[in-house]
Protein backbone atom coordinates (compact mmCIF):
# COMPACT_ATOMS: atom_id res chain seq x y z
CA UNK A 1 0.00 0.00 0.00
CA UNK A 2 1.18 3.70 -0.43
CA UNK A 3 1.35 5.87 1.96
CA UNK A 4 2.17 9.02 2.93
CA UNK A 5 3.93 7.46 5.69
CA UNK A 6 7.03 4.88 4.69
CA UNK A 7 5.46 2.32 2.29
CA UNK A 8 4.67 -1.06 3.54
CA UNK A 9 7.00 -2.24 1.13
CA UNK A 10 9.71 -0.08 1.69
CA UNK A 11 9.81 -1.64 5.35
CA UNK A 12 10.09 -5.50 3.40
CA UNK A 13 6.54 -6.12 4.37
CA UNK A 14 3.37 -6.39 1.85
CA UNK A 15 0.49 -5.30 2.69
CA UNK A 16 -0.83 -9.20 3.07
CA UNK A 17 2.24 -9.32 5.62
CA UNK A 18 0.92 -6.35 7.43
CA UNK A 19 -2.67 -7.58 7.79
CA UNK A 20 -1.73 -11.04 8.63
CA UNK A 21 1.03 -10.08 11.62
CA UNK A 22 -2.14 -7.38 12.61
CA UNK A 23 -4.96 -10.29 12.43
CA UNK A 24 -2.39 -12.39 14.53
CA UNK A 25 -2.53 -9.84 17.03
CA UNK A 26 -6.62 -10.03 17.15
CA UNK A 27 -5.88 -13.39 17.99
CA UNK A 28 -4.63 -12.74 21.38
CA UNK A 29 -6.77 -9.70 21.68
CA UNK A 30 -9.81 -11.37 21.73
CA UNK A 31 -9.48 -13.57 24.53
CA UNK A 32 -9.19 -10.25 26.29
CA UNK A 33 -12.20 -8.25 24.58
CA UNK A 34 -14.55 -11.35 23.97
CA UNK A 35 -15.71 -11.13 27.66
CA UNK A 36 -16.90 -8.06 27.96
CA UNK A 37 -20.55 -7.71 28.93
CA UNK A 38 -23.43 -6.16 26.94
CA UNK A 39 -24.05 -3.99 29.73
CA UNK A 40 -20.36 -3.07 30.45
CA UNK A 41 -19.79 0.12 32.17
CA UNK A 42 -17.57 2.20 29.24
CA UNK A 43 -17.03 5.13 31.82
CA UNK A 44 -16.50 8.55 30.64
CA UNK A 45 -15.61 9.48 27.00
CA UNK A 46 -12.49 10.02 25.68
CA UNK A 47 -10.88 8.73 22.09
CA UNK A 48 -8.39 5.87 22.96
CA UNK A 49 -5.80 7.54 21.13
CA UNK A 50 -4.63 9.84 18.53
CA UNK A 51 -2.09 8.80 15.36
CA UNK A 52 -0.22 11.67 14.34
CA UNK A 53 0.11 9.52 10.72
CA UNK A 54 3.19 11.28 9.46
CA UNK A 55 4.75 9.72 12.32
CA UNK A 56 6.84 7.01 12.68
CA UNK A 57 9.08 5.49 15.63
CA UNK A 58 9.11 9.15 17.13
CA UNK A 59 10.18 10.21 13.79
CA UNK A 60 8.93 13.11 11.54
CA UNK A 61 8.64 11.39 8.00
CA UNK A 62 10.34 13.59 5.28
CA UNK A 63 7.60 14.65 3.05
CA UNK A 64 6.60 18.31 1.56
CA UNK A 65 5.28 20.74 3.69
CA UNK A 66 1.41 20.71 3.59
CA UNK A 67 0.15 23.93 2.13
CA UNK A 68 -2.02 24.36 5.44
CA UNK A 69 0.96 24.62 7.79
CA UNK A 70 2.38 22.46 10.50
CA UNK A 71 -0.85 23.46 12.62
CA UNK A 72 -3.08 22.17 9.91
CA UNK A 73 -4.74 18.72 10.77
CA UNK A 74 -6.85 16.51 9.21
CA UNK A 75 -8.41 14.66 12.07
CA UNK A 76 -10.27 11.23 10.67
CA UNK A 77 -12.10 8.79 13.02
CA UNK A 78 -12.38 5.11 11.89
CA UNK A 79 -15.65 2.88 13.50
CA UNK A 80 -13.72 0.33 14.61
CA UNK A 81 -15.11 -2.03 11.58
CA UNK A 82 -11.98 -3.91 11.89
CA UNK A 83 -9.75 -4.23 14.80
CA UNK A 84 -7.20 -1.39 15.92
CA UNK A 85 -4.61 -3.64 15.19
CA UNK A 86 -5.85 -3.81 11.80
CA UNK A 87 -6.72 -0.20 11.04
CA UNK A 88 -3.44 1.88 11.56
CA UNK A 89 -2.26 -0.22 8.61
CA UNK A 90 -5.28 -0.42 6.24
CA UNK A 91 -6.79 2.97 6.70
CA UNK A 92 -3.45 5.06 7.46
CA UNK A 93 -3.15 5.29 3.84
CA UNK A 94 -6.46 6.21 2.50
CA UNK A 95 -5.99 8.69 5.30
CA UNK A 96 -2.47 10.06 4.41
CA UNK A 97 -3.87 10.59 0.38
CA UNK A 98 -6.84 12.39 1.61
CA UNK A 99 -5.27 14.97 4.09
CA UNK A 100 -2.03 15.16 1.69
CA UNK A 101 -4.59 16.20 -1.36
CA UNK A 102 -6.06 18.87 1.20
CA UNK A 103 -2.88 20.25 2.30
CA UNK A 104 -2.97 18.93 5.43
CA UNK A 105 -1.18 16.67 8.16
CA UNK A 106 -3.07 13.42 8.89
CA UNK A 107 -4.52 12.00 11.84
CA UNK A 108 -6.14 9.35 12.83
CA UNK A 109 -8.17 9.93 16.04
CA UNK A 110 -9.50 6.57 17.29
CA UNK A 111 -12.59 5.96 19.44
CA UNK A 112 -13.25 2.66 21.92
CA UNK A 113 -16.34 1.80 20.05
CA UNK A 114 -18.97 2.56 17.69
CA UNK A 115 -20.95 4.96 19.84
CA UNK A 116 -17.43 6.93 20.59
CA UNK A 117 -16.99 7.85 17.18
CA UNK A 118 -20.37 9.06 16.79
CA UNK A 119 -19.23 10.83 20.15
CA UNK A 120 -15.92 12.41 18.12
CA UNK A 121 -18.31 13.59 15.33
CA UNK A 122 -21.00 15.20 17.59
CA UNK A 123 -18.09 17.10 19.88
CA UNK A 124 -16.56 18.15 16.30
CA UNK A 125 -12.95 16.02 17.65
CA UNK A 126 -13.13 14.93 13.93
CA UNK A 127 -13.22 16.54 10.33
CA UNK A 128 -14.46 13.07 9.01
CA UNK A 129 -15.64 9.64 10.24
CA UNK A 130 -15.86 6.24 8.45
CA UNK A 131 -19.01 5.12 10.45
CA UNK A 132 -21.56 2.03 10.27
CA UNK A 133 -24.62 2.39 8.49
CA UNK A 134 -26.48 2.16 12.04
CA UNK A 135 -24.24 5.06 13.50
CA UNK A 136 -24.99 6.88 10.55
CA UNK A 137 -28.84 6.50 11.15
CA UNK A 138 -28.75 7.62 14.93
CA UNK A 139 -26.08 10.23 14.23
CA UNK A 140 -28.36 11.69 11.53
CA UNK A 141 -31.61 11.78 13.71
CA UNK A 142 -29.98 12.83 17.06
CA UNK A 143 -28.08 16.03 15.87
CA UNK A 144 -27.34 15.75 11.91
CA UNK A 145 -24.31 14.62 10.09
CA UNK A 146 -23.56 14.96 6.15
CA UNK A 147 -23.14 11.54 3.81
CA UNK A 148 -19.51 12.71 2.12
CA UNK A 149 -18.58 9.28 0.49
CA UNK A 150 -19.28 5.67 0.12
CA UNK A 151 -16.97 2.77 -1.72
CA UNK A 152 -17.82 0.59 -4.46
CA UNK A 153 -16.68 -3.00 -3.51
CA UNK A 154 -16.88 -5.18 -6.21
CA UNK A 155 -19.32 -3.17 -8.24
CA UNK A 156 -21.52 -3.16 -5.32
CA UNK A 157 -22.81 -0.25 -2.97
CA UNK A 158 -24.34 -2.29 -1.05
CA UNK A 159 -23.54 -4.93 2.09
CA UNK A 160 -25.22 -7.76 4.05
CA UNK A 161 -25.27 -9.34 7.70
CA UNK A 162 -23.80 -12.99 7.85
CA UNK A 163 -24.26 -15.61 10.61
CA UNK A 164 -21.06 -17.45 10.69
CA UNK A 165 -21.04 -20.66 12.60
CA UNK A 166 -17.55 -23.65 12.24
CA UNK A 167 -18.14 -25.88 9.44
CA UNK A 168 -18.55 -28.35 11.82
CA UNK A 169 -21.65 -26.96 13.42
CA UNK A 170 -24.77 -28.64 12.61
CA UNK A 171 -27.14 -25.42 13.38
CA UNK A 172 -28.40 -24.05 9.71
CA UNK A 173 -30.60 -21.31 10.71
CA UNK A 174 -30.32 -18.45 13.15
CA UNK A 175 -33.02 -19.71 15.68
CA UNK A 176 -30.62 -22.82 15.93
CA UNK A 177 -28.55 -20.46 17.99
CA UNK A 178 -31.13 -20.77 21.16
CA UNK A 179 -28.50 -21.19 24.52
CA UNK A 180 -25.35 -20.62 22.40
CA UNK A 181 -22.70 -17.93 22.51
CA UNK A 182 -22.96 -15.78 20.54
CA UNK A 183 -20.40 -12.73 19.02
CA UNK A 184 -21.23 -8.94 18.13
CA UNK A 185 -18.84 -6.45 16.92
CA UNK A 186 -20.92 -3.74 18.58
CA UNK A 187 -24.32 -3.15 19.51
CA UNK A 188 -24.25 -0.28 17.12
CA UNK A 189 -23.18 -2.36 14.35
CA UNK A 190 -26.25 -3.16 11.50
CA UNK A 191 -25.15 -6.37 10.44
CA UNK A 192 -23.31 -7.31 13.85
CA UNK A 193 -26.71 -6.99 16.37
CA UNK A 194 -29.44 -4.75 15.05
CA UNK A 195 -30.07 -7.08 12.02
CA UNK A 196 -29.82 -10.54 14.01
CA UNK A 197 -31.69 -9.30 16.85
CA UNK A 198 -34.61 -7.82 15.02
CA UNK A 199 -34.85 -11.03 12.92
CA UNK A 200 -35.23 -12.95 16.36
CA UNK A 201 -37.97 -10.56 17.33
CA UNK A 202 -40.22 -10.98 14.57
CA UNK A 203 -39.67 -14.59 15.45
CA UNK A 204 -41.27 -14.53 18.46
CA UNK A 205 -37.41 -14.80 20.60
CA UNK A 206 -36.54 -12.21 23.49
CA UNK A 207 -33.42 -11.32 22.11
CA UNK A 208 -31.97 -10.56 25.47
CA UNK A 209 -32.89 -14.32 27.05
CA UNK A 210 -32.06 -15.94 23.92
CA UNK A 211 -27.95 -16.40 23.51
CA UNK A 212 -26.55 -18.53 26.30
CA UNK A 213 -23.92 -15.35 26.40
CA UNK A 214 -23.55 -12.42 24.29
CA UNK A 215 -20.11 -11.09 23.31
CA UNK A 216 -19.06 -7.87 22.24
CA UNK A 217 -16.14 -8.73 20.50
CA UNK A 218 -15.02 -5.23 19.38
CA UNK A 219 -14.68 -5.56 15.69
CA UNK A 220 -15.64 -8.05 13.08
CA UNK A 221 -13.02 -9.53 12.32
CA UNK A 222 -12.49 -10.28 16.12
CA UNK A 223 -15.77 -11.98 15.88
CA UNK A 224 -14.52 -13.91 13.21
CA UNK A 225 -11.97 -14.84 15.47
CA UNK A 226 -13.74 -15.63 18.27
CA UNK A 227 -15.74 -18.24 16.17
CA UNK A 228 -12.72 -19.57 14.49
CA UNK A 229 -11.09 -20.47 17.97
CA UNK A 230 -14.09 -21.83 19.18
CA UNK A 231 -14.69 -18.68 22.34
CA UNK A 232 -18.22 -18.52 20.58
CA UNK A 233 -20.81 -20.52 18.71
CA UNK A 234 -21.78 -17.91 16.22
CA UNK A 235 -21.28 -14.38 15.21
CA UNK A 236 -23.50 -11.93 13.01
CA UNK A 237 -20.31 -9.97 10.79
CA UNK A 238 -20.41 -7.82 7.89
CA UNK A 239 -20.07 -8.95 4.81
CA UNK A 240 -17.10 -7.04 3.45
CA UNK A 241 -15.05 -7.97 6.40
CA UNK A 242 -15.50 -11.28 6.75
CA UNK A 243 -15.42 -11.91 2.71
CA UNK A 244 -11.71 -9.90 2.35
CA UNK A 245 -10.51 -11.87 5.19
CA UNK A 246 -11.57 -15.24 3.71
CA UNK A 247 -9.83 -13.82 0.09
CA UNK A 248 -6.61 -13.16 2.10
CA UNK A 249 -6.87 -16.46 3.90
CA UNK A 250 -8.57 -19.00 1.95
CA UNK A 251 -8.39 -21.57 4.58
CA UNK A 252 -10.95 -19.70 6.73
CA UNK A 253 -13.27 -20.93 3.81
CA UNK A 254 -13.15 -24.05 5.00
CA UNK A 255 -13.16 -23.73 8.82
CA UNK A 256 -16.23 -21.27 8.75
CA UNK A 257 -19.48 -21.49 7.29
CA UNK A 258 -22.49 -18.76 6.75
CA UNK A 259 -25.75 -19.66 7.62
CA UNK A 260 -27.18 -16.94 6.93
CA UNK A 261 -27.35 -13.79 4.79
CA UNK A 262 -29.48 -10.81 5.32
CA UNK A 263 -30.69 -8.80 2.44
CA UNK A 264 -28.57 -5.58 1.58
CA UNK A 265 -28.03 -2.70 3.10
CA UNK A 266 -26.64 0.58 1.74
CA UNK A 267 -22.69 0.59 1.54
CA UNK A 268 -21.20 1.80 5.37
CA UNK A 269 -20.12 6.01 4.38
CA UNK A 270 -17.81 8.48 5.18
CA UNK A 271 -19.60 11.58 7.07
CA UNK A 272 -18.73 14.94 8.29
CA UNK A 273 -20.03 16.75 10.94
CA UNK A 274 -22.52 19.42 10.78
CA UNK A 275 -20.95 22.23 10.21
CA UNK A 276 -17.96 21.96 8.28
CA UNK A 277 -17.39 24.39 6.03
CA UNK A 278 -18.82 24.23 2.61
CA UNK A 279 -15.24 24.99 1.03
CA UNK A 280 -13.98 22.35 2.96
CA UNK A 281 -16.51 19.68 2.30
CA UNK A 282 -16.75 20.25 -1.48
CA UNK A 283 -12.67 19.36 -1.53
CA UNK A 284 -12.86 16.72 0.76
CA UNK A 285 -15.64 15.00 -1.48
CA UNK A 286 -13.68 15.50 -4.92
CA UNK A 287 -10.37 13.83 -3.65
CA UNK A 288 -12.27 10.76 -2.48
CA UNK A 289 -14.64 10.99 -6.03
CA UNK A 290 -11.32 11.41 -7.77
CA UNK A 291 -9.05 8.52 -6.50
CA UNK A 292 -9.66 5.89 -9.09
CA UNK A 293 -8.62 9.00 -11.67
CA UNK A 294 -4.51 8.36 -10.82
CA UNK A 295 -2.24 5.22 -10.39
CA UNK A 296 -1.78 6.39 -6.25
CA UNK A 297 -5.33 6.32 -5.57
CA UNK A 298 -6.14 2.83 -7.47
CA UNK A 299 -3.40 2.02 -5.68
CA UNK A 300 -4.91 2.57 -2.47
CA UNK A 301 -8.32 1.67 -3.05
CA UNK A 302 -7.63 -1.56 -4.33
CA UNK A 303 -5.33 -2.30 -1.27
CA UNK A 304 -8.45 -1.78 0.47
CA UNK A 305 -10.75 -3.80 -1.80
CA UNK A 306 -12.43 -0.76 -2.98
CA UNK A 307 -13.39 0.08 -6.80
CA UNK A 308 -13.94 4.06 -6.20
CA UNK A 309 -15.76 6.00 -4.09
CA UNK A 310 -19.22 7.26 -4.88
CA UNK A 311 -22.09 9.90 -3.15
CA UNK A 312 -25.08 7.91 -1.31
CA UNK A 313 -27.85 8.98 -0.85
CA UNK A 314 -29.70 9.36 2.29
CA UNK A 315 -32.61 7.30 1.38
CA UNK A 316 -29.94 4.17 0.76
CA UNK A 317 -29.92 3.78 4.45
CA UNK A 318 -34.29 3.75 4.98
CA UNK A 319 -34.23 -0.19 5.62
CA UNK A 320 -31.76 0.18 8.53
CA UNK A 321 -33.87 2.90 9.62
CA UNK A 322 -36.68 0.54 9.08
CA UNK A 323 -34.73 -2.33 11.36
CA UNK A 324 -34.38 0.21 14.15
CA UNK A 325 -38.08 0.79 14.56
CA UNK A 326 -38.73 -2.65 14.10
CA UNK A 327 -36.25 -3.10 17.28
CA UNK A 328 -37.40 -0.06 19.35
CA UNK A 329 -41.06 -0.59 18.64
CA UNK A 330 -41.72 2.49 16.54
CA UNK A 331 -44.07 2.97 13.99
Amino acid sequence: MATNRETSAGNGRSPCMCLALALTAVVLAVCVVAFIALDRDRGAFSPETTLDLLLRDGVHIALPQPEGGPDSVLRVAIAPVISPEASAWLYGDLIGYIAKNMGQRPSLVRGKNYSEVNDLIRMRQCDMAMVCTYSYVLAKAGYGVRLLAAPVVNGKRVYHSLIVVPASSDVSALSDLRNQRFASCDVLSTSGWLYPVTMLKQQGFDAARFFKKHIISGSHDRSVFAVKSGIVDAAAVESLVYERMVSLDSALDAQLKVIHRSPSFGMPPLVVPAGLPEEQFAKLQQVLLNMHTNAEGRRILAALGFDRFFVPDDDDYDSVRKLHNAWSNQP
